[in-house]
C-alpha cells in the first residue's frame, strides 16, 4: 500500500474578470502540497489571449504558485479538425513566455475532443510529436480528453488521459468501475452535477477516488465549467487532507 498524491484537475473555462479566479487562488494557497493541473482556455483555444491584459495578469498570478501546472486548451473535434488549425493553436501557445513583467508560459497542452477509435492512434502520436517539438523544452506535456475509457495504446501518446467526463449519477452507477486499474495512475476524471449540500458524500467519494489510484480529479455541483461551484473549497480541502492519510493499493501493469 502506498500514498498517492492525487492532483486537483481544473478545467478553467472562466474569463478572469475582477475576482473571478480568486476562489482558485485561495484554494491553491490553502493547499500548498497539492498539485493543481489547470486548463487555460481563453476562447476555445489561445485566440489572442497573450495580448489580453486580463489573461496575462491572471495567468501570471497562477505562475506565482509552485504547485500548479498550466495546460493550454486545444480542441480537435474527434480528429475532424484540420491539422493546420491544430498546429496553429499549439504554436501560438508555444509563444506564451516569461518576461520581466509577466509569466504566462505553459507546461503543456490539453487536447479536448480526443478520438477513441484505435484507427486514430497515429493521428494522436503525430499531435504528441508536434507538441513536444514545438513547445519550449520541458514544457511539452500532453493531456488528452476522450472523456471515456480508451485503449491502453493511446496512453503511449499522452502524459495524462481524461478518461471520464460525465455526471455524478453515471459515475456512481457504473463509471467508477470503467477505467482499468492499470491505467488509473495516468487517468484523470471530471465529474459534474454532484449533489449539493452533501459534504459527507463528497468526503467519502473523494477518499474512494484517491484510494482507487487516479492521477487527478475535478468534482463540481455545476453542469459545466464556467463557475466555481458551492463545494469547490471543501473539495480541495478534502483532497489535501485525504491524500495524506488515504492508502492506495499497488496498481497492476497493463498486459501488452
Amino acid at each position: 500500500m502506498v500514498n498517492l498524491a492525487m492532483a486537483v484537475a481544473v478545467p478553467l473555462y472562466i474569463w478572469p474578470t475582477t475576482n473571478a479566479w480568486k476562489p482558485l487562488y485561495n484554494a491553491i494557497s490553502a493547499a500548498p502540497n497539492t498539485t493543481f493541473n489547470i486548463i487555460i482556455n481563453p476562447d476555445s483555444g489561445p485566440s489572442n489571449g497573450a495580448s489580453q491584459p486580463e489573461i496575462v495578469s491572471a495567468v501570471t498570478t497562477l505562475r506565482s504558485y509552485s504547485n500548479v501546472q498550466l495546460f493550454g486548451y486545444v480542441h480537435i473535434e474527434y480528429a475532424n479538425r484540420s491539422t493546420d488549425s491544430i498546429h496553429n493553436d499549439i504554436k501560438t501557445y508555444s509563444t506564451w513566455k516569461k518576461t520581466a513583467k509577466s509569466d504566462i508560459h505553459l507546461d503543456g497542452i490539453f487536447i479536448d475532443e480526443a478520438p477513441y477509435e484505435t484507427k486514430y492512434l497515429s493521428y494522436m502520436k503525430d499531435i504528441q510529436t508536434y507538441i513536444q517539438k514545438t513547445m519550449p523544452k520541458s514544457h511539452g506535456k500532453v493531456w488528452t480528453n476522450p472523456g471515456i475509457p480508451i485503449d491502453a495504446k493511446f496512453y503511449d501518446y499522452a502524459d495524462y488521459v481524461n478518461a471520464y467526463e460525465n455526471s455524478y449519477a453515471d459515475w456512481n452507477a457504473t463509471g467508477h468501475n470503467e477505467i482499468p486499474e492499470c491505467l488509473r495512475q495516468k487517468s484523470t476524471v471530471m465529474i459534474y452535477d454532484f449533489p449539493k449540500n452533501a459534504p459527507g458524500k463528497l468526503n467519502s467519494d473523494t477518499k474512494n477516488i484517491i484510494a482507487s489510484g487516479y492521477n487527478g480529479t475535478f468534482i463540481t455541483t455545476s453542469d459545466g465549467y464556467e463557475d466555481f461551484s458551492s463545494i469547490w473549497s471543501q473539495y480541495v480541502k478534502d483532497v489535501a487532507n485525504l491524500t495524506r492519510t488515504t492508502k492506495v493499493k499497488t496498481l497492476p501493469s497493463c498486459k501488452k
